[in-house]
């Protein structure tokens, strides 16, 4: 099998990674509790219909699932989700989660992990910034001192940008925000590995971030390389934006500022840098949306035409 034949079954994997083999309408006898039933599984005890004997399959299918390596592992949902990510969340928020560990469990469990790594082999000096505000040097300080959930902060700012930027997408189009939240919480697991191996290894590692969204995003949401480019650039720079709208925000609430004017500006044009990318990028989108359903609609209706036409032929042809 030569490289090309590697890839496609490669992108085959990724589009469909689970083989969903359903029997016919042949009666079985479950062995467990002699129940009769159709299917795959008994519907009484969920036993296998084609249940095989004992092997050294059996053996290490069974150790896998004491160590937590089964189908539905944490491990192998990892795995799932670097080769395949816009794939899995695509498949886990339009229904397919059986397969997947929790995504929320998931979060939490790699949280604690990064904190371990952060604590064992992460920079811990004692560093203080100044020059901003009182509010947003407090939030920097603690960033650097609690990076994981730092990160995670951060992301939450990226819920609505990509609900509205991706909202036309050829790819699960108006996904919902509750949909949004388990895309967050998938792409904030990435970004915990991503900040793991950079104390791990070096910060140059951070470059993988935007790559990451890149990759998801493309995969997710069925855009082009450049559609796909300047949309998730949208998405970040708007995110960025709203997290500092919200820190200046607070700072009004909270802090006594040293001129209102010049906080209320900053609010003014914070809301217009982040509003009205992601209201443009909209326009364009809905516009690509209706484009693509013009050309699906007239192409159906080319298809209906020529069918209608074979149909009147034949009919012709028997009269005649």
């Amino acid at each position: 099998m030569n490289f090309k034949q590697q890839y496609k079954r490669f992108k085959a994997w990724q589009l469909n990674a689970f083989d969903w083999s359903f029997d016919g309408p042949e009666h079985h006898r479950c062995v467990n509790c002699e129940n009769d039933f159709v299917g795959n599984y008994c519907p009484y005890c969920s036993q296998k219909a084609d249940l095989n004997k004992i092997s050294w399959k059996s053996v290490l299918q069974s150790t896998a699932e004491v160590l937590g390596m089964n189908s539905r592992s944490m491990l192998y949902s990892l795995w799932q989700l670097m080769w395949r990510p816009g794939y899995m969340i695509s498949d886990y928020i339009n229904g397919k989660r059986q397969v997947s560990f929790p995504p929320v469990k998931m979060l939490i469990v790699m949280g604690v992990i990064s904190i371990i790594i952060d604590n064992l082999f992460g920079t811990h000096e004692a560093k203080v910034f100044s020059g901003g505000s009182p509010l947003v040097d407090q939030f920097f300080t603690w960033f650097h001192s609690n990076k994981g959930w730092g990160w995670l902060t951060m992301i939450c700012f990226y819920i609505v940008p990509t609900w509205c930027v991706f909202r036309y997408s050829p790819r699960n189009t108006r996904h919902t925000l509750p949909q949004g939240f388990f895309i967050t919480v998938f792409v904030a697991i990435q970004v915990l590995i991503v900040d793991d191996l950079a104390d791990l290894f070096g910060d140059y590692f951070y470059i993988l971030l935007p790559l990451c969204y890149f990759y998801d995003y493309r995969q997710l949401f069925g855009y082009g390389f450049w559609g796909n480019f300047w949309r998730v650039a949208v998405t970040l720079g708007s995110g960025f934006l709203l997290a500092a709208l919200a820190m200046t925000i607070a700072e009004l609430l909270t802090v006594t500022p040293k001129s209102y004017a010049n906080e209320f500006r900053a609010v003014a044009d914070l809301i217009l840098c982040s509003v009205v990318p992601i209201l443009v990028s909209m326009y364009i989108s809905k516009i690509e949306f209706k484009r693509r359903e013009k050309k699906t609609q007239n192409q159906e209706n080319s298809v209906n035409d020529q069918t209608e036409n074979q149909t009147e032929n034949q009919t012709e042809n028997q009269i005649e």
